[in-house]
C-alpha cells in the first residue's frame, strides 16, 4: 500500500515537471532597452492635436457654476415642551365602585398614585374610571404604562386640557 501511494506521488511530481516544461514562459520584468538617440521630428502641428484628443475634465469649472447656496435657518434650540395638555392614562371603566378600588389598589402597589372618578352617563348608568396621572410629559406616562403592562393591565391614553 505503502509503495503505490509512493509511486503516484513521483508520478505526480514528474507530470508537474513536465507541465511546467510545456508552458511558455511568461512575461516577466523588462529590462529597459537602451535608447538609441534618434532625433524626433514631429510637427507642431500634430502635438497640438495630441494634446486635443486627450479626455478633459471640467468639474473644476462646473462647480463654481452650479453652488447651491442654502436658506437661512434659525439654530434649532431645544427646551421645555410647549403643550397645552397632560397625558391621563385609563387603566379601567368599572360598573361598581368596589372592583375599581380593588385596580386602584393593586396599582397603588406599582408605585402610582391612581384616582377613581364616578361618570354619570346620559342614560342614567353609573361607571368608575381609575385614572392613572395626569404626566407632563410624554416619557412619565411611558414608565406609568410600563408598568401597568407589567401586571396585565391595558390602558387607555387619553390628553386633557392643562389645568391652571
Amino acid at each position: 500500500m505503502k509503495w503505490i501511494l509512493s509511486l503516484a506521488t513521483v508520478g505526480g511530481f514528474i507530470g508537474f515537471i513536465v507541465y511546467l516544461n510545456s508552458v511558455p514562459p511568461s512575461e516577466g520584468p523588462r529590462q529597459p532597452q537602451p535608447m538609441l538617440e534618434q532625433p524626433v521630428q514631429q510637427r507642431p502641428e500634430k502635438i497640438t492635436k495630441q494634446v486635443e484628443k486627450k479626455p478633459g475634465f471640467r468639474f473644476y469649472e462646473m462647480l463654481p457654476e452650479s453652488e447651491v447656496i442654502p436658506p437661512k435657518v434659525d439654530a434649532y434650540t431645544p427646551g421645555p415642551a410647549k403643550q397645552d395638555f397632560d397625558y391621563l392614562v385609563q387603566s379601567g371603566s368599572f360598573r361598581s365602585k368596589e372592583d375599581a378600588e380593588r385596580q386602584r389598589a393593586q396599582i397603588a402597589f406599582q408605585g402610582l398614585r391612581a384616582a377613581v372618578q364616578r361618570i354619570e352617563l346620559d342614560s342614567g348608568s353609573v361607571w368608575y374610571r381609575v385614572n392613572v396621572g395626569p404626566f407632563t410629559s410624554r416619557s412619565q406616562m411611558s414608565s406609568a404604562i410600563d408598568k401597568l403592562v407589567s401586571i396585565n393591565i391595558q390602558p387607555l391614553i387619553r390628553k386633557v386640557p392643562k389645568q391652571g
